[in-house]
This record gives C-alpha cells, sequence and structure tokens, in this order.
C-alpha cells in the first residue's frame, strides 16, 4: 500500500535516488551528471523548503516518488545561490538550463510565485500515484495562500504535459526544449 507523507530527513537519500532513477541516463553512470542532476531537481528542495516537500512510500517506508515546491520565487532564487556554486565548478554550460528556469519562474512570479518538480519511479506511475500527490501540495498551498504554482517540463514530454493538464494546469509559453505550465490557486 502507498502512502504520501510529509518529507523527513531519513527520505532524503531515496529521494535522490528516484531523482536519478527518473533522470537522463548519463546520471546514472557519470557521477558528475549525477551531482548536476541532484542539486537542480533535489537537494535544494529536501534541504531548503523541506516544509514543501511529500514522499511517496510504499510499504517498507521506502521513497517511490516526490513531489517538491518552492512556494516564493524570491527565496527559491536566494536559497539557490549555493547549489549554482556547485553548478559552475562543473563549468558555466551547467548553469545554463538552471538560470533559464529562475528567468521564467522570475517572469511569471507575481501570478505564480511556487514552482513544484514531481517524479515518481516508473513502476509507481499510472495508478493516480501522481495526481494524489499533486493533490496534496496544492491543497498545502492553499493552506499558505499561495496565490499558483507553475513548473517547467520538457517540451518533449508529452505524457506529463497531459498529465499536467489533467490537472489543471495551462501553457503560459514554451521556449527552447521547455514548456512552462502554470495554475492558479
Amino acid at each position: 500500500m502507498l502512502e504520501i507523507k510529509p518529507f523527513e530527513e531519513k527520505y532524503f537519500e531515496d529521494c535522490r535516488q528516484v531523482c536519478v532513477n527518473t533522470g537522463p541516463a548519463e546520471a546514472k553512470n557519470n557521477s558528475a551528471e549525477r551531482e548536476k542532476l541532484l542539486a537542480v531537481y533535489c537537494d535544494y528542495y529536501c534541504e531548503k523548503e523541506p516544509q514543501n516537500a511529500f514522499i511517496l512510500v510504499d510499504e517498507n517506508d521506502k521513497a517511490q516518488g516526490y513531489i517538491f515546491c518552492s512556494e516564493n520565487v524570491k527565496a527559491y532564487r536566494k536559497g539557490f545561490a549555493p547549489y549554482m556554486q556547485i553548478l559552475r565548478g562543473y563549468g558555466v554550460g551547467s548553469c545554463v538550463i538552471p538560470w533559464g528556469e529562475q528567468v521564467i519562474y522570475n517572469f511569471f512570479s507575481k501570478k505564480y510565485p511556487a514552482h513544484l518538480h514531481i517524479d515518481i519511479n516508473a513502476e509507481f506511475t499510472g495508478n493516480g500515484n501522481g495526481t494524489k500527490m499533486m493533490q496534496t501540495l496544492l491543497a498545502h498551498l492553499k493552506n499558505k495562500n499561495v496565490r499558483g504554482v507553475m513548473l517547467i517540463v520538457g517540451a518533449h514530454n508529452t505524457a506529463a504535459v497531459r498529465f499536467y493538464k489533467r490537472n489543471g494546469f495551462k501553457i503560459l509559453c514554451s521556449l527552447g526544449g521547455g514548456t512552462a505550465m502554470a495554475k492558479e490557486l
């Protein structure tokens, strides 16, 4: 039986593994790619905004998915600075995507001050788990009086775009390989 729980430190390494499992193939076999992926899509949320993270756990209390959120773009940008330093250590090219995402988040932040990131191990997708995690996060944000939330998804990831649309998100713009989507709360 799967359950959604608030993030706890004991799930940190499991969340990192989910991030790698669901990330690009090169992150599985290349430690530099792994560390860059984790810096951008996992570690910040677990370390800086754990109160906005929810974990999908299995019957053994092992994380099989997560939904992370930053509720305020300005706080995120400031808190993310040490993670950008990690990325700079791998060269300026490693900063392009996270910097671009921050520009997009900032551009739409007045209406959609929060942004999210969700991943689920493949064997736990397709059973409504993503929707349940999304509903949990959206209720959490509404309780905190957050006006809206956005995300950026790979433009080629049509299954994810359909998932977000089913959960009430609309497309804001598409730039390069990414599509920005948002939902008012």
